[in-house]
């Protein structure tokens, strides 16, 4: 379990000090991971650096925003897809089947204070990305497929790449 340090400003979690149980990629030898830790560190911070400059530009500047959706799509879908059973259909007898969330629990995931969750979820709904259930609960709605396509792939394209880059690393 990684540690971590909290104060009162900062809600988010930071690690200071690396897991006890580094995990490292079947087929990588924990010599051959450590010699090449400093490149691999780079090819992530470009990564993410990358990724975040696209999000801070795709959503206005506003990252919370991306969180928010982010959370609310992954909490939706995550029975699509899990490592153990693998890629499962998203819809049955016709009809997606999400699994809603609510403000408190993308507050509590998040750090995130509930009120600045509900500001952000009026504002997604009024841009036709999610919608409000009866429940007060939250789902995804068909537009974002359109709306992110382009933007999916660019991000796609971009992982593999680096991934392809991580391995040749790792293979040298």
């Amino acid at each position: 379990m990684l540690r971590t340090r909290r104060t009162p400003k900062d809600r988010a979690a930071f690690p200071t000090e690396l897991p006890s149980g580094l995990r490292i990629p079947a087929g990588v030898s924990p010599e051959t991971y450590a010699s090449h830790r400093d490149v691999l560190s780079v090819l992530l911070l470009r990564f993410m650096t990358s990724r975040l400059r696209a999000m801070y530009q795709a959503y206005d500047g506003d990252l919370t925003l991306c969180l928010v959706l982010g959370e609310i799509a992954s909490r939706n879908t995550e029975r699509f897809y899990d490592e153990r059973r693998g890629y499962q259909p998203a819809s049955f007898n016709g009809q997606k089947q999400y699994l809603p969330c609510n403000a408190l629990s993308i507050s509590d995931v998040t750090g995130i204070p509930r009120e600045t969750v509900r500001r952000k979820l009026a504002k997604l709904v009024d841009l036709g990305w999610i919608e409000k259930t009866p429940d007060d609960m939250y789902v995804i709605t068909d537009r974002i497929g359109t709306v992110f396509a382009a933007f999916d792939d660019s991000q796609t394209y971009d992982l593999m790449r680096t991934s392809d880059q991580i391995k040749n690393v790792l293979q040298s």
